[in-house]
């Protein structure tokens, strides 16, 4: 006997209280630049704050605004789609209309090694968010977004790949098989938020881009970590300035 009500059906559906609701129940009146840089990954924070002048404010996220080129940088919401649920939804009540999300990956591909960088065109939905959203399995990012941090990284000179991501919530539960069967379909990438960060800007209507840095290698079929490893975090460092350009010019 099924139970759970049908997902395909409740993509179209209208929620019963949504972020705007709820910042109204928080007294919340915050307005945001319409553009940010979305990072799950709390390690980049003293980087990024060391790169302009911005102001701190927490709303299911650290929020820091850089007024003087127009955006923001998001952190510290957690780790996974409903953390990236929750604070992506939030920060679109609150204004924001492009997101670039940047962060880790493990590599499923034996020519995409640690500290290289992958331009994410496409995202599996392995996890349990994105069907609350849309009734697809593959999620697309924006575009127009998309080609223009491809064309912002091209112009730095950071060589990448382009290709999609497995996207699960259960980061110990990633297996031999499925990594053999993701192979397979030329899946570049495993990581946590993608598609559903792609299914919520989707439904929402504002644009998303995407892109990782390789943190640890999969392809294998055994976990090889590389973490904290300094190509990791300079290729990290220059995704960010990618990342800002992309989104306000500067």
């Amino acid at each position: 006997m099924t139970l759970l009500f049908p997902k395909k059906r409740k993509a179209g559906l209208k929620e019963l209280s949504g972020a705007k609701t709820y910042l109204k129940h928080l007294h919340c009146d915050l307005k945001l630049p319409k553009k940010a840089v979305v990072c799950p990954l709390s390690s980049l924070t003293k980087y990024a704050l060391s790169q302009g002048k911005f102001k701190h404010y927490n709303c299911e996220a650290d929020i820091y605004v850089e007024e003087q080129k127009g955006f923001c940088y998001v952190t510290g919401f957690g780790v996974g789609a409903p953390a990236m649920a929750m604070a992506l939804e939030v920060l679109i009540a609150l204004g924001v209309k492009e997101f670039v999300l940047i962060g880790l990956a493990g590599s499923l591909q034996p020519e995409v090694l640690a500290a290289d960088v992958v331009l994410c065109d496409g995202a599996l939905a392995d996890e349990g968010i994105s069907a609350h959203y849309v009734p697809q399995e593959f999620l697309h990012p924006s575009a127009a977004l998309s080609k223009k941090l491809a064309g912002v990284m091209q112009k730095n000179n950071m060589y990448h790949h382009t290709g999609p991501t497995w996207t699960t919530d259960a980061i110990f539960r990633e297996t031999a098989q499925e990594v053999a069967h993701y192979q397979k379909k030329n899946i570049l990438t495993v990581e946590m938020e993608a598609s559903a960060f792609f299914a919520i800007c989707a439904q929402k209507k504002v644009k998303a881009a995407a892109a990782f840095v390789i943190s640890d290698e999969l392809f294998r079929l055994k976990w090889e970590p590389h973490f904290g490893e300094k190509p990791i975090f300079q290729n990290l460092y220059a995704l960010y300035h990618a990342a800002v350009k992309t989104l306000t010019g500067k």
